[in-house]
């Protein structure tokens, strides 16, 4: 396997011993993960792949540093062991080989005694660690940043822009910023029967409101339909921010929650969007990513439902002098409206233009790769979202012009009175076709 990998003797080179075997992980959406060894040690080696999630990702160099001071600070982090900047063309670095449960469906299935407590007592290490320690580390304004991520789509999606103009008008007050994980959740912790052993995937540490990383792992999609246990499908939030309160001082209660998990779906979902044209732009094609542009329509249909159940701090009246600006620029407007896209992208030709690069360019060549049982699971899904949307005999609620300007209304602060039930049936018609399934929680 060494020989067949072109920049193994690199590796072997940058470590300063000899690469005896090395494979690749399987999972990883932005990064590559390689199981090596070394000179008798087991180590991790991850490496950048052909582009990210969100654009303020930490470049590789930077997420070593993050992990060099977690493990300064006491976190429970794998050991780093090299920076070793380009293999191959990408960055990378080492760091030891752990052993446990990272599958976020295995862990909730039955959740370690005591997780909940050791999350939030990691959470509080975390978010002790001295800012300065980290000088890279950026902040700023979090919904900015989601609009403008939003806007690189190329598409509307008013769901998303009634998310984030709900969260400006009900911004609670700032808490004082702390370095934070920012993928906080299942998922990104290693496990064992003893509990929680580590912590992974620093790529998108900042400096954030600690409300941002306590809430995460509430979010829906964090629960791997564990949904009766609201807190990561592991335990529920009370005892997990008592914890953290005792070791922080910091009194969050399950009530202030409320806008960080709209948020939280707003972020996953405008991560499943970005992630998604990375295969459609040709830059990394992939079922996988091809696949995330369709689960955007579950986080449009929760958060929607946690607004519904939240009422505005002051009703909507029509502010006046409000900035009737258009939305941003569709810069792939010509080519939505010639495929007539009603759902959203990728279309169903598309989706099967994606399954079939797979079998033919991955799957038949390497069919004793054990990565792909996972991934043929993945392409499967991806033909019966194709399948159901081709024998659909209707239309979504909403045209492609209804939609986009439903959006630049939201994004102008005019939303229409009916604007929260127009969406979710909206949103709800999506999820008919991309996930019927996941309306059944709602039932």
């Amino acid at each position: 396997m060494v020989a067949a990998v072109p920049w193994a003797e690199a590796l072997a080179a940058k470590l300063g011993r000899p690469v005896d075997s090395m494979h690749l992980l399987p999972g990883g959406a932005s990064k590559e993960a390689w199981a090596v060894a070394a000179g008798g040690e087991r180590l991790l080696v991850r490496r950048a792949l052909g582009g990210v999630i969100h654009e303020a990702t930490l470049p590789m160099e930077h997420e070593f540093q993050v992990l060099e001071a977690a493990r300064e600070a006491g976190v429970k982090v794998p050991r780093p062991v090299a920076y070793l900047g380009e293999l191959g063309g990408r960055e990378a670095f080492a760091m030891e080989f752990v052993e446990g449960e990272t599958i976020g469906r295995r862990i909730v299935r039955n959740p370690p005694d005591g997780l909940v407590l050791q999350l939030a007592e990691e959470l509080a290490k975390i978010h002790a660690i001295r800012p300065d320690r980290l000088p890279f580390l950026r902040s700023g304004d979090i919904l900015g940043r989601f609009e403008h991520e939003l806007d690189s789509v190329g598409e509307p999606h008013p769901a998303i822009e009634y998310g984030l103009w709900w969260l400006r008008e009900n911004r609670p007050e700032p808490l004082p910023d702390v370095v934070s994980h920012g993928d906080f959740r299942i998922g990104n912790v290693v496990v064992s029967e003893r509990g929680l052993e580590y912590l992974l995937d620093w790529e998108f540490a900042h400096l954030s409101d600690p409300r941002e990383d306590v809430s995460w792992p509430i979010v829906r999609a964090w629960r791997f339909g564990a949904n009766e246990r609201r807190l990561g499908g592991v335990g529920e939030p009370g005892p997990y921010l008592e914890r953290y309160e005792q070791l922080t001082s910091r009194e969050i209660s399950e009530d202030d929650l409320a806008w960080w998990e709209v948020l939280g779906n707003v972020k996953w979902a405008v991560g499943c969007l970005t992630q998604c044209r990375r295969h459609l732009t040709g830059l990394d094609r992939s079922v996988e990513y091809a696949v995330l542009g369709r689960m955007a329509a579950e986080m449009e249909y929760e958060l929607l439902t946690l607004i519904d159940k939240a009422p505005l701090a002051a009703p909507f009246s029509g502010r006046a002098g409000l900035p009737a600006r258009p939305s941003a620029p569709l810069a792939r407007r010509h080519e939505i409206e010639r495929l007539g896209v009603t759902h959203d992208r990728p279309t169903a030709p598309e989706l099967i233009e994606a399954v079939f690069e797979f079998l033919a360019g991955e799957l038949l060549p390497t069919l004793d790769d054990h990565r792909l049982k996972f991934r043929t699971l993945v392409a499967m899904n991806a033909l019966a979202i194709a399948r159901r949307e081709l024998e659909a005999s209707n239309n979504l609620l909403l045209s492609h012009e209804d939609v986009t300007e439903l959006a630049r209304r939201i994004r102008a602060g005019e939303p229409p009175d009916d604007a929260l039930p127009l969406l979710n049936e909206h949103v709800a018609a999506k999820l008919r076709i991309s996930n019927p399934a996941y309306l059944e929680k709602y039932e």
